[in-house]
């Protein structure tokens, strides 16, 4: 990534702007600051280079080729005045690396690998109604609020990205439906196992089978975290009472129910770096069998042997989450009114809450950028024409009506996710 550019110099004169990220020079991938820097170095002046960036502007990514002419040495370390980039740091951290040998594979995640940890915590307030306040970490990119269905059916949600780009924490999902298993009666009224529908004050339904806390947390970790990491893999699931105990205690029921809680842990690939992943999930059911759902759902994803580490800190967020008195007395006291008149006023907060899923997928987008230099994007398009430049790391692109894109690595809508559809591939 450029992060300076000498004025007047020849990158400047040749359109290079701070913020670009160098993916090749004259065709030969750039995956590191040391193996741009070699590359100019080993170039005479006045030759010129060819360089492919990826420049952001807004929410897209484009990628240019710009021709640039080398200046003439400077300095002992031979480096050309106003290079193209003079200055670079690697995705990998956010400090410039001088230029050194380029460490071979073997010795590559030894030296990304860096003790986890935070110098402290800020508080983070749901931005949406004021409903809950939690800690993140003190100078990570955090962003969350409270996703609303309907009166009834809302979503808190979390994701924290630490500044170098290689932990991704998760609390909630902003778009989960409740869930009603199949039933006799809903075959007959048009409600096979997959439909989605509008359950009124409850707000959206999807029909599903119970899926116990172990089963959800592998089917939710192989859809969204192979969104964000490439090639993951499943290593093993076990069931968590104690999850359960937590959820329970959190959001206590009259309803007669039963909840199962479970984690499952997982490999995956990002930044040419093996990383572990862990989703945890709680379901709960009502004994009668006529709807479940899912009161407690986080995870993360992080550096091989750094996984302990990234779950106290999981688990510390998740610990200090709390919901203000005054919503929670409004949330519980509303009468039938009030709620019809929520309901009428969906559309309003339903194009508020888009604004905030817009940066939830931007961190989203910044830790799939890591990969992004290796795999590149494409453009791709919704059913209005608007457009998008996303990662090509995972090729099937969904969308769902709040903007929460998720990706898949093959043509098979996720499971819980009945409400997404296709991006199509090309510009509209």
């Amino acid at each position: 990534m450029v992060t300076m550019v000498k004025p007047g110099g020849p990158a400047a004169r040749a359109g290079v702007k701070l913020g670009d990220i160098v993916v090749a020079i004259n065709g030969s991938p750039v995956d590191q600051a040391t193996t741009m820097t070699g590359m100019i170095t080993s170039m005479a002046p006045n030759q010129t280079a060819s360089l492919s960036i990826i420049r952001r502007s807004g929410q897209s990514r484009e990628r240019q080729t710009i021709a640039v002419v080398i200046g003439l040495p400077s300095g002992p370390s031979g480096a050309a005045p106003g290079e193209a980039p003079s200055e670079t740091h690697s995705p990998s951290g956010p400090h410039s690396r001088p230029p050194a040998a380029t460490p071979s594979p073997a010795a590559a995640p030894a030296a990304l690998a860096r003790p986890l940890a935070v110098s402290g915590y800020v508080h983070l307030t749901d931005p949406l109604e004021q409903a809950f306040t939690l800690d993140v970490p003190s100078g990570w990119r955090s962003e969350g609020g409270l996703a609303r269905r309907s009166a009834l059916q809302i979503n808190p949600y979390v994701r924290s990205l630490s500044p170098d780009k290689m932990v991704y924490l998760m609390l909630g999902e902003p778009t989960l439906p409740g869930f009603s298993p199949p039933s006799q009666m809903g075959n007959a009224i048009g409600h096979p196992e997959g439909t989605l529908y509008d359950a009124g004050l409850g707000g959206l339904a999807l029909v599903l089978h119970y899926l116990p806390g172990t089963e959800f947390a592998r089917m939710y970790g192989q859809t969204v975290l192979e969104s964000v990491c490439p090639s993951l893999e499943f290593i093993s699931a076990r069931e968590r009472p104690d999850l359960a105990r937590i959820a329970n205690a959190s959001w206590p029921t009259v309803i007669p129910s039963r909840s199962a809680g479970g984690e499952a842990r997982f490999t995956c690939i990002h930044h040419q770096q093996e990383m572990e992943a862990r989703v945890e999930a709680v379901t709960r059911t009502t004994t009668d069998n006529v709807m479940w759902g899912v009161i407690l759902l986080q995870g993360f994803i992080a550096p091989r042997g750094q996984a302990e580490p990234a779950q106290g800190i999981l688990d510390h967020m998740a610990g200090s989450v709390k919901f203000t008195q005054a919503w929670m007395e409004k949330q519980n006291h509303l009468s039938q009114q009030a709620a019809v008149a929520i309901n009428q006023r969906m559309q309003q907060i339903f194009r508020q809450q888009q604004a905030f899923i817009q940066k939830l997928n931007a961190v989203d987008e910044n830790f799939e950028s890591m990969d992004e230099l290796i795999s590149g994007f494409s453009t791709y398009h919704d059913a209005a024409g608007n457009s998008y430049s996303l990662s090509n790391a995972n090729p099937h692109k969904w969308i769902d009506d709040s903007g929460r894109i998720i990706s898949t690595p093959t043509n098979t809508k996720p499971l819980w996710a009945s409400g997404y559809h296709p991006l199509a591939h090309g510009a509209p």
